[in-house]
């Protein structure tokens, strides 16, 4: 449940053509209860989403079921594996556009990608992923 809002400080309205700006807790501070803090839960990191957590260039990446046999978890990656994260997403971005295009102008190009519907060379590729993930990020401490 969340609290109501603090009433405003001030007070703005126009006389005679000039805004006129009233302080309302000049008599004193409103009361305690309306000035406890608002706690609020930090948002869940999405997965995929590189989140920069210190100035050296550590970065934290949540990592999915789809692609992570041991997801979602949250690795620390340094920077040079962060520079190959995000070119493999870019790659990726290529790739669903020219998988997109052959939809468009030739559906029969994309049978080749029938293979994978095969749940045990989904499994592979997962477990691939799993063990390079396991090469380049570490687990937070």
């Amino acid at each position: 449940m969340r609290n109501p809002p603090p009433p405003p400080r001030y007070r703005i309205y126009e006389r005679d053509r000039r805004l006129v700006v009233v302080d309302n807790w000049a008599d004193g501070q409103p009361e305690r209860q309306m000035m406890m803090p608002v706690h609020r839960e930090r948002a869940k990191t999405a997965s995929g989403k590189l989140e920069r957590i210190a100035f050296d260039g550590r970065t934290a990446f949540t990592t999915h079921r789809f692609y992570d046999a041991k997801g979602p978890r949250t690795l620390i990656l340094d920077p040079g594996s962060v520079t190959i994260v995000n070119g493999i997403k870019v790659a990726l971005a290529c790739a669903a556009a020219v998988i997109a295009t052959l939809a468009m102008v030739s559906p029969l190009l994309l049978l080749p990608l029938l293979f994978l519907t095969n749940r045990k060379l989904r499994d592979e590729i997962r477990r691939a992923s799993t063990a390079w993930l396991d090469k380049f990020g570490h687990h937070p401490s």
